[in-house]
């Protein structure tokens, strides 16, 4: 069977520590977006990490294809909403979430999508998952128009800490760092490419608290004025915070519910944590202090 009719598990990378340089090593900006691979021919395939197929959801990424230089492809990269000039996760997640067909057809036109390619592993008939990482490269570049949606990523050679620096100036998620004689392996994760991110720091409204374990449940509001819930925050408070908390949340208890004990939204806090989830929770979040001159309603997803 050709990989054009396969599924195909991604490659995916470890999490790295410090940015570094390295000669040996290529640096990409590491887009915040939904992993997809492409299958690319006479029509449009794209599915997600878990092997669904979602070309339904993005129709304006239906004439991709007419970016091949070549007869067929499969392509990695990463589905994307841009918004002020970088990636909105929030976006994409709610494209790529959408089951109506009319809000689907909508949101192509206010939210397009762009696909972002930076690996191929299949071209005309020949399977590319073995040559070095940068063998690769030259093959996409030759093998891919840039244009109509479908984008390619650039990458730096041995700069590491120059590029992590940039993207921290822009807003970015962070960088992948990829060892530049990688072959590519299918549905594994691998040491050869790792992630260098930004740590992310927000003002969350305190909604409640785990009456079960020390956590704050915290949330932030929507467009439409309501409050979501977006985790709970275990680490970082220390006793005399978490006193100065419980004496001040006596005040303004709610109901309490399934071990969480609900308050009205009146308080601050400042969280940092790794990145956001699918279904946008944080992961790893870390408290850092109560925010007293933020309001409630400033706590907004952005």
């Amino acid at each position: 069977m050709s990989m054009m009719d396969e599924r195909i598990s991604p490659m995916l990378a470890s999490q790295g520590g410090m940015p570094f340089d390295d000669p040996g090593w290529i640096y990409e900006i590491k887009w915040d977006g939904s992993r997809t691979i492409a299958f690319l021919s006479g029509d449009v395939r794209l599915q997600d990490r878990r092997l669904n197929n979602i070309t339904g959801h993005f129709p304006e990424l239906m004439y991709i294809n007419r970016c091949l230089k070549v007869k067929e492809a499969v392509l990695d990269g990463e589905l994307v909403v841009m918004r002020d000039n970088k990636p909105h996760f929030r976006s994409i997640m709610a494209r790529k979430n959408r089951e109506d067909t009319f809000k689907i057809k909508l949101l192509s036109k206010s939210m397009p999508a762009m696909f972002i390619t930076w690996d191929i592993l299949y071209a005309d008939g020949r399977s590319l998952i073995d040559l070095p990482l940068m063998e690769r490269k030259e093959i996409l570049t030759s093998a891919v128009q840039p244009g109509g949606g479908l984008a390619i990523s650039d990458f730096i050679p041995g700069q590491g800490k120059m590029l992590f620096e940039e993207t921290g100036k822009r807003g970015l998620e962070g960088v992948m760092a990829k060892k530049a004689d990688s072959k590519y392996y299918v549905g594994k994760r691998s040491g050869l490419w790792l992630k260098l991110k930004h740590l992310i720091a927000i003002d969350a409204v305190i909604m409640g608290y785990r009456v079960d374990k020390t956590a704050l449940v915290v949330g932030l509001y929507d467009e439409g004025d309501k409050l979501i819930t977006i985790g709970s925050v275990e680490s970082g408070m220390s006793h005399e915070e978490l006193a100065a908390f419980m004496q001040a949340a006596g005040d303004i208890k709610q109901e309490k519910k399934d071990n969480i004990q609900w308050l009205e939204p009146a308080l601050v806090c400042r969280v940092r944590f790794m990145e956001w989830s699918e279904n946008m929770k944080m992961r790893a979040p870390v408290f850092e202090g109560f925010k007293y001159d933020v309001r409630p309603g400033q706590c907004r997803f952005q």
